[in-house]
């Protein structure tokens, strides 16, 4: 990610540690993933093994890291700093 926004100059980590709170975020987005690979799993081939659930949610994982990484990020910094896009110069 951008050290700071190149529109408004808000930096992206305010202090140490900040996202620390984006990782519960990633935890329960991930979670809802993880329920849903496995319902899908369940309704294409009823009768699967755990190594193949278990290699499911591993791609999966693969797969969506830097999405949710970057939202999960997202989410929490919108939760602490409000998105004010017409208080500053230069937007229109």
């Amino acid at each position: 990610m951008n050290k700071s926004c190149s529109n408004c100059g808000q930096p992206f980590e305010p202090e140490p540690g900040y996202y620390f709170g984006a990782m519960f975020i990633s935890y329960a987005i991930n979670t809802a993933l993880f329920i849903t690979a496995w319902v899908a799993l369940s309704i294409v081939k009823p009768d699967y093994s755990l190594s193949l659930l278990l290699s499911l949610l591993g791609l999966t994982v693969l797969i969506f890291l830097p999405f949710i990484y970057r939202v999960s990020r997202s989410i929490w910094i919108s939760i602490f700093v409000k998105y004010r896009g017409e208080d500053f110069p230069g937007t229109s």
